[in-house]
């Protein structure tokens, strides 16, 4: 009787975190929409809670992939009433896929519904120099699928959208300020850095584009907190930082070989003043926050880390950013839009 307490009292919570890590069956489906006022494609990946009748077993996960397996278009889950969404920006030359694990972990063990965007123009598969050069374009793109999904019947009793959050990383964790309320200010004399920053857009495509539409203010008041990754802030002032009123949530690593930490964090551990802060250290590289590698990636992979460090900093970066949300979306919390 005695080793069955012992038993019990010991291997239960393992067995318990299993089931409610792997009850929620996780659905997956793409919405493809076309905006005709700037004749831009916006594509969503979109994960749900799905219902887990009839659907196949989940094989291992392997070494490298911590999160459950997705179902693509299973039934999302009946009787979950409203739920709050999470928006993901991806950074410069990425898709919609690139922060999955963070996606999955939201929905799985965060009871959230999660819509991540691909940027047209600035994607991995599909690059465009003037389209990507429009990082306020972006910022648009939320806007413009939130009113798409307020018009949807199908999403109207299941998004709960007077609690809607949002995750960027890098170059997204720009958009996400913005969206936050940061307004850019005299980009022309920023030029050189910007060039710096995105070696991609050479003198002559800069000196000749119309930066006047990025400096007006692109705040989306849906948006009641934002979690940002290793965000770019170089169109942003101290002052424009400080406009930012809405929570935030920030991980940031010392060893930042992109993004350098001086140059970026730190502006916004100062001016920004996160309502909650992780700061990794030197040997985290700026890509260990995607699912898998770039070639650049593996070029700048700093030497103390590898591809199989990347799971325990998911985890830890996942379950922050799942506090983080529970806190700031609280319904006692937020008043109404």
């Amino acid at each position: 009787m005695r080793f069955l307490f012992l038993f019990l009292f010991f291997f239960q919570p393992v067995f318990g975190m299993q089931w409610a890590f792997r009850d929620p069956a996780l659905g997956v489906q793409t919405l493809t929409y076309f905006d005709q006022v700037r004749e831009r494609p916006v594509v969503v990946e979109f994960w749900y809670p799905a219902e887990r009748k009839g659907l196949r077993e989940r094989p291992e996960s392997d070494s490298l992939m911590v999160h459950p397996e997705e179902f693509r278009g299973a039934p999302m889950k009946k009787g979950k009433g409203k739920c709050p969404l999470i928006l993901i920006s991806h950074g410069h030359r990425g898709d919609r896929r690139d922060l999955s694990w963070l996606a999955e972990r939201l929905v799985s063990q965060g009871g959230f519904l999660v819509a991540a965007v691909d940027h047209f123009g600035d994607q991995r598969k599909h690059f465009d120099m003037q389209k990507s050069i429009r990082f306020w374009d972006r910022a648009l793109d939320f806007t413009f699928l939130l009113n798409q999904l307020e018009k949807e019947e199908s999403f109207l009793d299941k998004i709960d959208f007077d609690k809607v959050g949002f995750v960027g990383y890098s170059l997204g964790g720009m958009t996400g300020l913005g969206l936050a309320g940061a307004q850019a200010e005299n980009l022309k004399e920023i030029l050189p850095l910007l060039q710096n920053e995105l070696s991609d857009f050479p003198n002559h495509v800069l000196e000749r584009f119309d930066f006047a539409e990025s400096e007006r203010s692109f705040l989306e008041p849906r948006i009641r907190g934002a979690f940002l990754i290793c965000p770019a802030t170089f169109p942003y002032t101290s002052e424009a930082l400080k406009k930012v009123s809405i929570p935030i949530g920030l991980v940031v690593t010392v060893g930042d070989e992109v993004l350098p930490f001086n140059e970026h964090a730190f502006r916004l551990i100062r001016y920004l003043v996160p309502k909650k802060l992780k700061v990794l250290g030197e040997d985290i590289s700026h890509s260990v926050f995607i699912n898998r590698p770039t070639e650049l990636g593996k070029k700048l992979w700093s030497k103390a880390s590898s591809l199989r460090d990347r799971g325990p900093i998911h985890q830890e970066v996942g379950d922050f950013a799942i506090e983080f949300f529970r806190e700031i979306l609280q319904s006692d919390k937020l008043p109404r839009r």
